[in-house]
């Protein structure tokens, strides 16, 4: 049975470089490939999981929230940021999962050594990346997170899906991208960046040197985002990191494999010499 990663588009995935390395490793009989659909097409990968035709799925944009309907169970991470980025069979039942935001804490707490707790963050971004990320975001205690996105309806439901948590959820106006002096992280959770020449023009004024720059945007290695940004002297990192934790997450979940610090890294070299 294959597995794949679904979304559109789907060309820039580099998910089959990491898994198809790790199943090589150790020898599992099956595939992992990419595959570029249209959101009528979700129910049928469904039922391919459901018949065993496919062993599992991983989602991307735009589809994180789309395939909630038929999903039959989710893990709380999941329902707590309501989306999926992982599918598999599990008891006979089609169960979701969401590694992203665990994906992103854990890779700026390993390449950074970033601490969330008590921090204020801008994020820029209301899809289903940003739900994954916000969930954790809250769990590590961050104080304070400002959101912005060029349709305010969609930051006022995420905003409104996270009420009532210890974490403050603050709406900005996609016109003034200019995050306080002391916010400490900027990330930027849309695929704005991925096409050449696509700027996300961010207000660096006052910005303490230590601001970390994070673009969950992978390919191209460096955003204009991050290259602006990089070239002031803040810290950045790009999505790469995040993409190899999520998917050493799912990897987990679908072999129950836990994977070594040497997986993980020899994973990400491979990936490195792909660009």
């Amino acid at each position: 049975m294959k597995l794949y990663v679904i979304g559109k588009p789907i060309k820039h995935s580099l998910s089959p470089i990491i898994h198809n390395f790790w199943i090589d490793r150790y020898n599992l009989k099956t595939k992992y490939e990419k595959k570029e659909i249209a959101k009528s097409q979700l129910a049928t990968i469904i039922k391919q999981i459901k018949k065993k035709e496919i062993k599992g799925i991983n989602v991307t944009l735009p589809y994180k929230r789309e395939i909630l309907p038929l999903i039959d169970n989710m893990s709380n991470s999941a329902k707590d940021c309501d989306a999926v980025n992982t599918v598999f069979l599990k008891k006979n039942k089609i169960y979701g999962d969401n590694t992203d935001g665990k994906g992103f804490v854990k890779s700026c707490e390993k390449n950074l050594k970033f601490n969330f707790g008590g921090t204020k963050i801008f994020l820029v971004g209301a899809g289903g990346s940003s739900y994954g990320i916000i969930s954790e975001l809250i769990k590590k205690k961050t104080k304070e997170i400002f959101i912005s996105n060029r349709t305010e309806e969609n930051v006022l439901k995420l905003v409104n899906h996270f009420k009532n948590r210890t974490t403050s959820l603050v709406p900005i106006n996609w016109s003034n991208l200019k995050p306080n002096s002391d916010v400490s992280m900027v990330i930027n959770t849309t695929s704005f960046g991925m096409k050449k020449g696509e700027f996300l023009e961010i207000n660096l004024d006052g910005l303490k040197s230590s601001t970390v720059f994070a673009d969950i945007i992978y390919k191209p290695k460096e955003t204009e985002m991050l290259k602006k940004c990089k070239k002031k002297g803040f810290r950045t990192i790009n999505g790469l990191d995040m993409l190899i934790y999520q998917a050493a997450i799912s990897f987990n979940l679908w072999f129950d494999i836990s994977l070594t610090k040497k997986d993980i890294k020899d994973a990400k070299e491979i990936c490195e010499r792909s660009y």
